[in-house]
């Protein structure tokens, strides 16, 4: 994706996104477990399929005692993967597939995540209504006492950084 920066082309690759991130972004394996496995997680601590990432910041910051801080490390993780890098729209729910996946740290920690996020955050930059939603956030600003916000999913922050990074270097 190429755009202009005060004059100057600059690209928005996968490459600069493995570089400003350091997530893995080589091709996604073709066996990964189905989302109807086993979930330890889900069955251990929620007992039930609609949880958000409100649901994990909860139970990261109330863990029960007596329960391994090792299974804390693993909500910990998809946390971030969904509320970070992933930056899913909070009131959906959290994948089944990332919480069963964490269950085998080893195989979570070497899945490329470059290649999922990477792509989520290229849609949420290509959208049409980005300009949309733009319109309408200057459109709040002008009004008295409202709060402006508008959102992008994904990881639209390391497009932020590596503007400064590729493009004044």
């Amino acid at each position: 994706m190429w755009f202009n920066f005060d004059g100057k082309p600059a690209r928005f690759s996968v490459y600069e996104f493995a570089v400003v991130t350091g997530l893995r972004c080589s091709e996604l394996p073709v066996e990964v477990r189905s989302e109807a496995c086993q979930n330890h997680l889900r069955d251990t601590y929620f007992k039930t399929n609609a949880i958000k990432t409100s649901d994990l910041l909860n139970k990261i910051q109330k863990w029960p005692r007596g329960k391994p801080q090792e299974d804390r490390l693993k909500i910990a993780l998809v946390y971030f993967l969904e509320s970070t890098l992933l930056s899913s729209d909070p009131k959906k729910s959290v994948s089944q597939f990332h919480l069963s996946m964490v269950d085998d740290l080893e195989t979570f920690n070497r899945f490329p995540w470059g290649s999922v996020v990477y792509p989520a955050t290229l849609e949420q930059l290509q959208t049409r209504d980005l300009r949309a939603k733009y319109a309408n956030y200057k459109e709040q600003l002008k009004v008295k006492g409202k709060k402006a916000t508008y959102t992008l999913y994904g990881f639209p922050f390391t497009f932020m950084v590596s503007k400064f990074f590729f493009v004044l270097s």
